[in-house]
Protein backbone atom coordinates (compact mmCIF):
# COMPACT_ATOMS: atom_id res chain seq x y z
CA UNK A 1 0.00 0.00 0.00
CA UNK A 2 1.28 3.43 -0.84
CA UNK A 3 2.45 6.06 1.53
CA UNK A 4 3.11 9.61 1.75
CA UNK A 5 6.50 9.07 1.57
CA UNK A 6 6.47 7.02 -2.12
CA UNK A 7 4.80 9.97 -3.45
CA UNK A 8 7.33 12.75 -1.71
CA UNK A 9 9.92 10.39 -3.09
CA UNK A 10 8.80 10.17 -6.44
CA UNK A 11 7.85 13.70 -7.05
CA UNK A 12 10.92 14.97 -5.22
CA UNK A 13 9.12 17.10 -2.36
CA UNK A 14 8.56 16.94 0.88
CA UNK A 15 6.42 14.13 2.65
CA UNK A 16 5.08 17.80 4.35
CA UNK A 17 4.64 19.37 1.02
CA UNK A 18 3.00 16.12 0.09
CA UNK A 19 0.61 15.51 3.08
CA UNK A 20 -0.96 19.47 2.59
CA UNK A 21 -1.32 19.17 -1.11
CA UNK A 22 -3.67 16.26 -0.55
CA UNK A 23 -5.07 18.02 2.34
CA UNK A 24 -5.51 21.31 -0.20
CA UNK A 25 -3.74 23.04 2.21
CA UNK A 26 -0.90 25.55 1.30
CA UNK A 27 0.20 27.41 -1.47
CA UNK A 28 1.81 25.19 -4.12
CA UNK A 29 1.88 26.03 -8.24
CA UNK A 30 -0.78 24.29 -10.80
CA UNK A 31 2.09 22.06 -12.00
CA UNK A 32 3.42 20.57 -8.64
CA UNK A 33 -0.41 19.69 -7.08
CA UNK A 34 -0.99 18.10 -10.51
CA UNK A 35 2.03 16.20 -10.59
CA UNK A 36 1.13 14.89 -6.70
CA UNK A 37 -2.43 13.81 -7.80
CA UNK A 38 -1.18 11.96 -10.40
CA UNK A 39 1.11 10.02 -8.77
CA UNK A 40 -1.32 9.32 -5.82
CA UNK A 41 -3.45 7.78 -8.19
CA UNK A 42 -0.85 5.98 -10.26
CA UNK A 43 -0.05 4.58 -6.80
CA UNK A 44 -3.12 3.78 -5.85
CA UNK A 45 -3.12 5.63 -2.71
CA UNK A 46 -5.62 6.01 0.02
CA UNK A 47 -5.64 8.45 3.13
CA UNK A 48 -5.58 7.44 5.81
CA UNK A 49 -9.32 9.05 6.99
CA UNK A 50 -10.31 6.68 4.06
CA UNK A 51 -9.45 3.74 5.30
CA UNK A 52 -10.58 4.43 8.62
CA UNK A 53 -13.70 4.88 7.23
CA UNK A 54 -13.97 2.02 5.65
CA UNK A 55 -12.43 -0.42 9.08
CA UNK A 56 -15.23 1.15 11.02
CA UNK A 57 -17.87 0.49 7.79
CA UNK A 58 -16.49 -3.46 7.85
CA UNK A 59 -16.49 -3.80 11.76
CA UNK A 60 -19.92 -3.32 11.47
CA UNK A 61 -20.48 -5.62 8.53
CA UNK A 62 -22.86 -8.73 8.29
CA UNK A 63 -22.47 -11.17 4.73
CA UNK A 64 -25.56 -13.25 3.80
CA UNK A 65 -24.41 -16.50 1.90
CA UNK A 66 -26.99 -17.56 0.08
CA UNK A 67 -28.21 -19.55 -3.35
CA UNK A 68 -27.86 -17.44 -6.54
CA UNK A 69 -30.15 -15.00 -8.04
CA UNK A 70 -32.37 -17.76 -9.80
CA UNK A 71 -33.86 -18.21 -6.10
CA UNK A 72 -36.53 -15.22 -5.78
CA UNK A 73 -37.12 -15.70 -1.74
CA UNK A 74 -34.00 -15.26 -0.57
CA UNK A 75 -33.93 -11.89 -2.48
CA UNK A 76 -37.46 -11.05 -0.19
CA UNK A 77 -35.60 -12.67 2.84
CA UNK A 78 -32.20 -10.87 2.45
CA UNK A 79 -34.36 -7.37 1.68
CA UNK A 80 -35.88 -8.00 5.26
CA UNK A 81 -32.53 -8.84 7.10
CA UNK A 82 -31.19 -5.86 5.48
CA UNK A 83 -34.01 -3.84 6.67
CA UNK A 84 -33.52 -5.53 10.58
CA UNK A 85 -30.04 -5.04 10.49
CA UNK A 86 -29.98 -1.57 9.66
CA UNK A 87 -32.19 -1.09 13.23
CA UNK A 88 -28.97 -2.36 14.94
CA UNK A 89 -26.63 -0.23 13.31
CA UNK A 90 -25.47 -2.82 10.78
CA UNK A 91 -24.99 -3.51 7.35
CA UNK A 92 -25.57 -6.42 4.59
CA UNK A 93 -23.68 -7.96 2.40
CA UNK A 94 -24.89 -10.53 0.38
CA UNK A 95 -22.49 -13.67 -1.22
CA UNK A 96 -23.61 -16.18 -3.59
CA UNK A 97 -21.24 -19.96 -2.66
CA UNK A 98 -23.36 -21.87 -5.78
CA UNK A 99 -22.93 -25.02 -3.90
CA UNK A 100 -19.48 -25.34 -5.09
CA UNK A 101 -16.52 -26.37 -2.31
CA UNK A 102 -14.21 -24.60 -4.10
CA UNK A 103 -16.21 -20.58 -3.85
CA UNK A 104 -17.35 -21.58 -0.94
CA UNK A 105 -13.95 -21.27 0.35
CA UNK A 106 -12.82 -18.60 -1.33
CA UNK A 107 -15.92 -16.65 -0.30
CA UNK A 108 -14.81 -17.31 3.74
CA UNK A 109 -11.39 -16.67 2.57
CA UNK A 110 -12.70 -13.10 1.26
CA UNK A 111 -14.77 -12.54 4.34
CA UNK A 112 -12.08 -13.17 7.17
CA UNK A 113 -10.40 -10.33 4.54
CA UNK A 114 -13.06 -7.78 5.12
CA UNK A 115 -13.38 -8.57 9.03
CA UNK A 116 -17.02 -9.50 8.62
CA UNK A 117 -18.70 -9.81 11.78
CA UNK A 118 -21.04 -12.43 11.05
CA UNK A 119 -22.69 -14.64 8.39
CA UNK A 120 -26.25 -15.73 7.85
CA UNK A 121 -25.83 -19.21 5.89
CA UNK A 122 -28.89 -20.01 3.87
CA UNK A 123 -26.97 -21.82 1.33
CA UNK A 124 -25.76 -25.71 2.11
CA UNK A 125 -22.22 -26.25 2.78
CA UNK A 126 -19.80 -29.34 1.79
CA UNK A 127 -18.02 -29.17 4.96
CA UNK A 128 -19.34 -28.01 8.05
CA UNK A 129 -15.46 -28.21 10.21
CA UNK A 130 -15.12 -24.83 7.43
CA UNK A 131 -17.29 -23.18 9.76
CA UNK A 132 -15.82 -23.98 13.21
CA UNK A 133 -12.60 -22.43 11.96
CA UNK A 134 -14.32 -18.84 11.19
CA UNK A 135 -13.25 -16.30 14.04
CA UNK A 136 -17.14 -15.07 13.01
CA UNK A 137 -20.20 -16.08 14.17
CA UNK A 138 -22.52 -18.09 11.84
CA UNK A 139 -26.36 -18.17 11.91
CA UNK A 140 -28.24 -21.12 9.83
CA UNK A 141 -31.26 -19.74 7.98
CA UNK A 142 -33.98 -22.46 7.30
CA UNK A 143 -32.46 -25.67 8.51
CA UNK A 144 -30.13 -27.10 11.54
CA UNK A 145 -26.52 -27.57 10.22
CA UNK A 146 -25.14 -28.86 13.68
CA UNK A 147 -25.68 -28.74 16.99
CA UNK A 148 -22.96 -26.22 17.95
CA UNK A 149 -24.36 -23.80 14.84
CA UNK A 150 -26.83 -21.55 15.76
CA UNK A 151 -29.83 -21.89 13.77
CA UNK A 152 -33.33 -20.12 12.49
CA UNK A 153 -36.28 -22.11 10.79
CA UNK A 154 -39.35 -23.39 10.92
CA UNK A 155 -40.43 -26.88 11.79
CA UNK A 156 -40.16 -28.48 8.45
CA UNK A 157 -41.53 -32.05 9.76
CA UNK A 158 -44.46 -30.44 11.12
CA UNK A 159 -44.71 -28.66 7.60
CA UNK A 160 -45.29 -31.68 5.80
CA UNK A 161 -47.21 -33.15 8.71
CA UNK A 162 -49.81 -30.19 8.12
CA UNK A 163 -49.98 -30.49 4.46
CA UNK A 164 -50.67 -34.05 4.64
CA UNK A 165 -53.36 -33.90 6.94
CA UNK A 166 -54.91 -31.43 5.04
CA UNK A 167 -54.63 -33.28 1.50
CA UNK A 168 -55.95 -36.31 3.67
CA UNK A 169 -59.30 -34.16 5.02
CA UNK A 170 -59.75 -33.13 1.43
CA UNK A 171 -60.07 -36.47 0.41
CA UNK A 172 -56.90 -37.34 -1.74
CA UNK A 173 -56.06 -40.81 -1.55
CA UNK A 174 -53.22 -40.71 -4.38
CA UNK A 175 -50.65 -38.03 -3.50
CA UNK A 176 -47.53 -36.67 -4.90
CA UNK A 177 -44.66 -35.03 -3.57
CA UNK A 178 -42.20 -32.98 -5.37
CA UNK A 179 -39.20 -31.06 -4.42
CA UNK A 180 -35.88 -29.66 -4.86
CA UNK A 181 -34.35 -30.43 -1.74
CA UNK A 182 -30.81 -29.98 -2.28
CA UNK A 183 -29.52 -32.97 0.20
CA UNK A 184 -32.51 -35.42 -0.91
CA UNK A 185 -35.12 -37.51 0.49
CA UNK A 186 -32.90 -38.69 3.57
CA UNK A 187 -32.40 -35.49 4.75
CA UNK A 188 -35.94 -33.70 3.90
CA UNK A 189 -37.90 -33.39 6.79
CA UNK A 190 -40.73 -31.76 4.80
CA UNK A 191 -40.30 -35.30 3.17
CA UNK A 192 -40.36 -37.45 6.02
CA UNK A 193 -43.46 -35.38 8.05
CA UNK A 194 -45.67 -35.59 4.83
CA UNK A 195 -44.70 -39.35 4.23
CA UNK A 196 -45.74 -40.54 7.63
CA UNK A 197 -48.90 -38.77 7.73
CA UNK A 198 -49.77 -40.50 4.53
CA UNK A 199 -48.20 -43.83 5.93
CA UNK A 200 -50.24 -43.64 8.76
CA UNK A 201 -53.50 -43.92 6.52
CA UNK A 202 -52.17 -46.10 4.20
CA UNK A 203 -52.93 -43.90 1.38
CA UNK A 204 -50.46 -44.03 -1.95
CA UNK A 205 -47.66 -41.85 -2.51
CA UNK A 206 -45.16 -41.08 -5.01
CA UNK A 207 -41.99 -38.73 -4.54
CA UNK A 208 -40.48 -36.62 -7.61
CA UNK A 209 -36.79 -34.88 -7.10
CA UNK A 210 -35.60 -31.53 -8.98
CA UNK A 211 -32.03 -31.31 -9.81
CA UNK A 212 -29.75 -28.09 -9.35
CA UNK A 213 -29.76 -26.98 -13.24
CA UNK A 214 -33.49 -27.37 -13.27
CA UNK A 215 -34.19 -24.84 -10.71
CA UNK A 216 -31.18 -22.78 -11.99
CA UNK A 217 -32.91 -22.54 -15.26
CA UNK A 218 -36.29 -22.37 -13.30
CA UNK A 219 -37.31 -25.40 -15.83
CA UNK A 220 -39.28 -27.70 -14.17
CA UNK A 221 -41.87 -28.31 -17.31
CA UNK A 222 -40.24 -32.00 -18.04
CA UNK A 223 -40.48 -33.96 -14.74
CA UNK A 224 -43.90 -31.96 -13.90
CA UNK A 225 -45.20 -33.37 -17.22
CA UNK A 226 -43.75 -36.64 -16.25
CA UNK A 227 -45.28 -36.97 -13.39
CA UNK A 228 -48.61 -36.18 -14.32
CA UNK A 229 -48.71 -38.64 -17.27
CA UNK A 230 -47.11 -41.45 -15.01
CA UNK A 231 -49.75 -41.07 -12.22
CA UNK A 232 -52.87 -39.03 -14.18
CA UNK A 233 -55.29 -40.30 -11.69
CA UNK A 234 -53.47 -38.67 -8.45
CA UNK A 235 -55.53 -36.38 -6.43
CA UNK A 236 -53.42 -34.13 -4.58
CA UNK A 237 -49.85 -32.61 -4.69
CA UNK A 238 -47.38 -31.16 -2.11
CA UNK A 239 -45.19 -28.87 -4.24
CA UNK A 240 -41.96 -28.22 -1.33
CA UNK A 241 -41.97 -24.45 -2.82
CA UNK A 242 -44.27 -22.21 -4.47
CA UNK A 243 -42.10 -21.82 -7.20
CA UNK A 244 -42.53 -25.79 -7.77
CA UNK A 245 -46.82 -25.17 -7.06
CA UNK A 246 -47.30 -22.48 -9.10
CA UNK A 247 -45.26 -24.37 -12.13
CA UNK A 248 -47.57 -27.30 -11.07
CA UNK A 249 -50.84 -24.85 -11.24
CA UNK A 250 -49.83 -24.02 -14.76
CA UNK A 251 -49.39 -27.39 -16.13
CA UNK A 252 -51.93 -29.33 -14.58
CA UNK A 253 -54.69 -26.50 -15.97
CA UNK A 254 -52.56 -26.98 -19.55
CA UNK A 255 -53.68 -30.26 -19.31
CA UNK A 256 -57.43 -29.36 -18.88
CA UNK A 257 -57.25 -30.83 -14.75
CA UNK A 258 -59.84 -28.79 -13.35
CA UNK A 259 -58.27 -27.43 -10.04
CA UNK A 260 -59.18 -27.77 -7.22
CA UNK A 261 -61.89 -30.15 -8.47
CA UNK A 262 -59.98 -33.14 -9.97
CA UNK A 263 -56.33 -32.29 -8.45
CA UNK A 264 -55.55 -30.46 -4.95
CA UNK A 265 -52.27 -28.71 -4.90
CA UNK A 266 -50.70 -27.18 -1.64
CA UNK A 267 -47.13 -26.11 -0.93
CA UNK A 268 -44.74 -24.23 1.66
CA UNK A 269 -44.13 -20.50 0.68
CA UNK A 270 -44.58 -17.16 1.60
CA UNK A 271 -47.48 -15.20 0.43
CA UNK A 272 -45.84 -12.40 -1.53
CA UNK A 273 -44.59 -14.88 -4.25
CA UNK A 274 -47.96 -16.44 -4.70
CA UNK A 275 -49.81 -13.67 -4.85
CA UNK A 276 -50.61 -13.53 -8.76
CA UNK A 277 -51.53 -17.56 -8.85
CA UNK A 278 -54.72 -18.45 -10.29
CA UNK A 279 -56.52 -20.70 -8.87
CA UNK A 280 -54.86 -18.96 -5.56
CA UNK A 281 -52.61 -21.09 -3.99
CA UNK A 282 -53.17 -23.43 -0.35
CA UNK A 283 -49.83 -23.04 1.35
CA UNK A 284 -48.51 -23.97 4.86
CA UNK A 285 -47.41 -20.04 5.37
CA UNK A 286 -44.13 -19.11 6.66
CA UNK A 287 -43.91 -15.92 8.73
CA UNK A 288 -40.29 -14.52 6.88
CA UNK A 289 -40.21 -10.99 8.50
CA UNK A 290 -40.10 -13.01 11.64
CA UNK A 291 -37.89 -15.07 10.81
CA UNK A 292 -35.40 -12.35 9.78
CA UNK A 293 -36.49 -10.12 12.72
CA UNK A 294 -35.35 -13.55 15.44
CA UNK A 295 -32.58 -14.15 12.77
CA UNK A 296 -30.76 -10.73 13.24
CA UNK A 297 -32.12 -10.44 17.08
CA UNK A 298 -29.60 -13.62 17.45
CA UNK A 299 -26.39 -12.40 15.19
CA UNK A 300 -26.26 -8.86 17.11
CA UNK A 301 -26.32 -11.02 20.57
CA UNK A 302 -23.34 -13.47 19.09
CA UNK A 303 -21.20 -10.95 18.01
CA UNK A 304 -21.78 -8.16 20.82
CA UNK A 305 -21.56 -11.58 23.66
CA UNK A 306 -18.23 -13.47 21.47
CA UNK A 307 -18.44 -15.97 19.31
CA UNK A 308 -20.11 -18.27 21.87
CA UNK A 309 -22.87 -15.64 22.65
CA UNK A 310 -23.04 -16.56 25.94
CA UNK A 311 -24.38 -19.81 27.89
CA UNK A 312 -27.70 -18.68 28.31
CA UNK A 313 -28.65 -17.39 24.44
CA UNK A 314 -30.70 -19.34 22.23
CA UNK A 315 -28.65 -21.36 19.74
CA UNK A 316 -31.90 -22.62 17.43
CA UNK A 317 -35.16 -20.59 17.27
CA UNK A 318 -38.03 -22.27 15.25
CA UNK A 319 -40.48 -19.58 13.65
CA UNK A 320 -44.53 -21.11 13.80
CA UNK A 321 -46.36 -21.43 10.68
CA UNK A 322 -49.82 -21.29 9.48
CA UNK A 323 -52.27 -23.08 7.21
CA UNK A 324 -53.78 -20.39 4.70
CA UNK A 325 -56.36 -22.14 2.76
CA UNK A 326 -57.01 -20.70 -0.49
CA UNK A 327 -58.86 -21.88 -3.68
CA UNK A 328 -56.25 -24.99 -4.57
CA UNK A 329 -57.21 -27.45 -2.35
Amino acid sequence: MATIKDIADEVGISKAAVSRILNHKGSFSQETIAKVERTARKLNYTPASVLQQEAAESSRLIAAIFPPAEFPYFGYLSSLLEQEAYNYGYHLMLCGSLFDREKEEACYRYLREKRICGVFLGSYTHDVTMLDEQDFPVVTMGYKLAENIPAVRTDNFSIGRIAAKHLLSKGCRKLLYITGYPGGLGVDLRYQGFAEEIRLRECELWTYEINMDMQILNDFSDIISQMILEHPDADGVFAETDRLALNCIQIYSGLGYRIPDEIKIITYGNIQFSFFSNPKLTLVQENTKEIARRAVELMVNLIEGGKSGGSNLCKEIIVPVSLNERKTT
